[in-house]
């Protein structure tokens, strides 16, 4: 290391950035979050082609600025009943690597930071909300406990039950 003179050593800036930046909604009255790495965009359906003899969790097909979007509801997939969507359908655009879904949602909560995210399984884990298969930890948010869901996975389910079901599963983007 070469001594510049009169150079003036910069104090080293600790690493303020949150752990985790998670995408809020709501879904049959409950509340979870997803990763903003995971989370697309928020759009809203107002056409959906309904795919004949589909699994019930496909809701039907969309365009999203040319690409053919699965909407589906994971509901089911959480413990939820099912939701049936009015005409117009809210929904969290999801996607991991070429896996792309709208995922219908009643309300998207906001962006939030978060320093500390427990583990799925841990001794302090909730029991009885989401699919344990399904969360990749948990956050607290406003007092509650919500469900850091895992979009990967849910992704590779919905992929795996909806199958040749829709020919949106996969984005080239």
């Amino acid at each position: 290391m070469v001594d510049t003179p009169g150079a003036v050593a910069l104090p080293s800036i600790p690493d303020t950035s949150p752990a985790l930046r998670a995408c809020l909604f709501a879904l049959s009255g409950a509340r979870f979050a997803v990763d903003v790495r995971s989370a697309r965009e928020v759009a809203v359906f107002d056409d959906l082609t309904v795919v004949p003899r589909a699994p019930r969790l496909l809701l039907g097909v969309a365009n999203l600025r040319g690409t053919v979007v699965p909407i589906v509801d994971v509901g089911p997939l959480l413990g939820l009943p099912e939701l049936r969507p009015a005409r117009s359908v809210r929904t969290l655009v999801l996607r991991d690597g070429p896996l792309l879904a709208a995922v219908a949602v009643e309300t998207v909560l906001g962006l939030e930071p978060f320093d500390d995210v427990l583990s799925p399984d841990g001794p302090t884990a909730p029991r009885g909300h989401a699919s344990p298969l399904l969360v990749s930890g948990w956050i607290t948010w406003a007092g509650e406990t919500l469900a850091l869901l895992d979009v990967p996975r849910i992704l590779a389910v919905l992929r795996a039950t909806l199958g040749a079901a829709t020919p949106a599963g996969r984005s080239e983007a």
